[in-house]
């Protein structure tokens, strides 16, 4: 029985004289012991690290994201998706250069997401909802001494949902006293690399009750 230990690092762009934000989402899964029969365990999404900067070219930025991608315990272990709305296309463009594997999520409206190459687009309103699912089903929390948790609290409860006329969910989101919520940006784009573009498996175990 094989399990998994993963990292997404999601990151979202701003202006010049806006914040840019990285937050990494540790995605765990062992095996454990279950009645003598080796089992995988529950499936924990923990953020682990987050940051944020501005002021910085997008050649800093770049090699931001490298050097974070290389660090411990990321290395080898990681996966990049960053917003690639607007600035982000730049962004998705300079890393396709230098040769760093990464995906970029362009947000759309509506309700589905498709993929293209290295490109996505995705659903507000669907990564929204799949954060606060994630979040309310305890699959997702933060690590204990994470030291930009208040912060992304309050950002992730600045999006509000409306409900059009002809019943369609559209996501709001009002600006918060550290600005427009680019960490809960780098949040939601994780925790839909997490639930949605995660590696597919097929494996073989014994099954317990079975003979």
């Amino acid at each position: 029985m094989i399990g998994h230990r993963r990292y997404w690092i999601g990151c979202d762009l701003g202006q010049s004289h806006d914040f840019s934000s990285t937050v990494v989402i540790e995605d765990e899964q062992l095996p454990t012991i279950s009645n003598g029969v080796c089992v995988l365990g529950p499936r924990t999404l923990t953020v682990v690290f987050a940051d944020k900067f501005r002021g910085a070219s997008y050649v800093a930025v770049a090699d931001y994201l490298v050097r974070l991608r290389n660090a411990v315990p990321f290395a080898g272990k990681s996966k990049l998706v960053i917003d690639g709305t607007g600035l982000g296309r730049v962004m998705s463009d300079l890393l396709n250069d230098q040769g760093v594997d990464h995906l970029a999520v362009q947000f759309t409206s509506g309700q589905e997401w498709r993929r293209s190459g290295r490109y996505i687009n995705a659903s507000k309103t669907l990564m929204v909802e799949n954060t606060a699912v994630l979040f309310s089903t305890g699959e997702l929390t933060f690590a204990h001494d994470l030291p930009m948790r208040d912060e992304l609290e309050a950002e992730l409860a600045s999006f509000t949902v409306q409900t059009t006329a002809a019943g369609n969910s559209v996501i709001g989101q009002s600006r918060t006293a550290s600005g427009h919520g680019d960490a809960a940006i780098s949040l939601i784009i994780g925790c839909f690399a997490a639930q949605y573009l995660k590696p597919q498996s097929i494996g073989q175990a014994r099954l317990s009750g079975w003979y």
